[in-house]
């Protein structure tokens, strides 16, 4: 009796020592990381959020660029990392629904090895030509793809990334031969397109936007189906090719298993930050559209993308690359 009385003395200390311990969280500071290099549209983010989270949850967020393996290699850290809400990950479409299908050992299973926070915003692409080039509509493309297979050339991040699938899906709806040029990041295919070397490039504002301000790019379409009020009057390509639509998403997460009050704590503090103006507006001016949703609905966006991005990936070459 004696030593069962022990017993349930000793484990109701441990739950409320565990218990205090998710009370006093945060008690140092939180890292970030973001899966790509320095500079890029999801650094940004991860930039813009950090300090704004500070503010509410009274530690520093650090920053923590893990690039690498179409940035797989950085959410993979966020999965192995202890599940106490100290090592959060800036998840997306290329991370969570794309780079599954397309790496066979990717170190984690997007389903079942995060703990959803909440989504940070969407994102869309805007299909950019040179500004010498003959192209004016999304028509004039695909025409000219179908007079000359395989000779219309545009350019990626790399194998796997939005805006690769964003052509190979243009492709394949409309039964046309594009021939694709991955590159190590958006930056050295910009310049390559500028320079009339590739036809035409999906990308996000933050790298074209300067571009298409300086004449030296032309947007003739965009990748959701309503268009962007940054880019007024610029068609989506859904007008021409009727069904297209890419739509691309940003969300925080964290390691399975982190208890629910820190992911509670760390899920009201998002919902604060993505409200706040100034956050909206700098988010706009990389692209997104800030915004945020529950744990549940994230993790349903997480499904839903990763089934709508598996057949498309498994039927082109990115599957094979």
């Amino acid at each position: 009796m004696k030593f069962s009385i022990f017993s349930a003395a000793v484990t109701l200390a441990f739950a409320t020592a565990g218990a205090m311990a998710q009370d006093a969280w945060p008690n140092k500071p939180i890292k970030l990381i973001a899966p790509f290099a320095a500079g890029g549209p999801l650094d940004q983010a991860a930039r813009i959020i950090a300090p704004k989270m500070k503010d509410g949850l009274g530690q520093t967020v650090v920053v923590e660029n893990i690039a690498g393996a179409g940035s797989t290699l950085g959410i993979a850290t966020v999965a192995r990392s202890a599940a106490d809400g100290y090592t959060l990950g800036l998840g997306h479409t290329g991370s969570l629904a794309i780079g599954p299908h397309l790496y066979p050992n990717v170190g984690y299973d997007p389903l079942k090895s995060f703990a959803p926070i909440s989504m940070l915003g969407d994102y869309t692409n805007i299909l950019v030509v040179p500004a010498s080039a003959p192209y004016k509509t999304v028509a004039d493309l695909v025409k000219a793809a179908r007079d000359n297979p395989g000779k219309i050339t545009y350019g990626s991040a790399g194998n796997g990334s939005s805006n690769h699938l964003s052509g190979e899906l243009l492709a394949s709806m409309t039964g046309t031969k594009l021939t694709h040029v991955p590159y190590k990041g958006s930056a050295p295919a910009m310049i390559d397109l500028i320079g009339g070397r590739l036809d035409f490039m999906f990308d996000v504002m933050l790298n074209s936007g300067p571009h298409m301000q300086s004449g030296k790019l032309r947007p003739i379409a965009v990748t959701n189906t309503t268009g962007l009020s940054y880019v007024p009057g610029v068609p989506p390509v859904s007008r021409t090719v009727p069904g297209y639509e890419v739509l691309g998403f940003v969300c925080l997460i964290a390691a399975a298993g982190t208890p629910k009050p820190v992911i509670d704590k760390l899920h009201a503090e998002t919902v604060r930050v993505m409200k706040l103006p100034d956050v909206v507006e700098s988010f706009a001016k990389i692209g997104f559209d800030a915004r945020s949703n529950t744990p549940t609905e994230l993790a349903a966006v997480m499904k839903k993308e990763l089934e709508l991005w598996g057949p498309v990936v498994k039927s082109t070459s990115a599957s094979t690359n």
